[in-house]
């Protein structure tokens, strides 16, 4: 009698068994694959938001640093002190921290003037102005760089002489006199809140 001889194939079983358990694998894979790509994307996105905030924030000192005790004539033909804080802009060319400063290294000519710069926020966006001339004819328009986006509100106060904190700067009207400190606060729309102290130079 002959021995029937024995199948060295797989069964379909065996193969069904072998694919779900490959899906199983593939899912799980993609799985891990999908997390760490978007850890990485959050990463990522965490550090550009964060070199955002301190990019802006070199960017303030750096003005800061360069204060002239320059009074301006604004678009109406009006005086403005050197420095101004204000809580609220009065229209589309207006600024919440408003000064002058020393011209910069790359303008045209070698002895460049002083400049007149503002920092605001509008439309969830930190933008900095800067005028073109420092006292503005009736049309002048200032540039204007947008230094950080999404921040939800910004604080600023200002440390007068007596060391008390002021909402407002000067605090006459009269007053050429520059705060000794600037104390900045945002919020931004992920709801970080961020505090820095910008000491101003002394100017007459």
């Amino acid at each position: 009698m002959r021995l029937k001889q024995a199948s060295s194939g797989f069964t379909l079983l065996e193969i069904l068994v072998a694919l779900i358990i490959f899906s199983l694998m593939s899912v799980m894979a993609y799985r891990g694959l999908t997390s760490v790509l978007q850890s990485r994307a959050h990463l990522a996105q965490e550090n550009h938001k964060w070199r955002n905030v301190a990019m802006m924030f070199a960017r303030l000192e750096k003005d800061f640093a360069q204060l002239a005790p320059r009074p301006i004539r604004d678009s109406s033909d009006l005086t403005a002190a050197p420095f101004v804080g204000k809580t609220n802009l009065q229209s589309d060319q207006d600024a919440q921290i408003l000064f002058t400063r020393m011209g910069l290294p790359d303008q045209p000519n070698l002895l460049a003037g002083p400049l007149r710069f503002g920092y605001r926020l509008r439309e969830n966006r930190i933008e900095q102005l800067v005028w073109p001339v420092l006292d503005a004819a009736p049309r002048s328009v200032p540039s204007v760089n947008i230094l950080l986006e999404h921040v939800a509100s910004i604080e600023i106060l200002y440390l007068d002489q007596s060391g008390d904190w002021r909402s407002n700067w000067p605090l006459t009207t009269a007053s050429s006199a520059f705060p000794s400190a600037v104390q900045v606060t945002l919020t931004l729309t992920s709801k970080e809140r961020i505090t820095r102290l910008f000491a101003l130079p002394v100017l007459q």
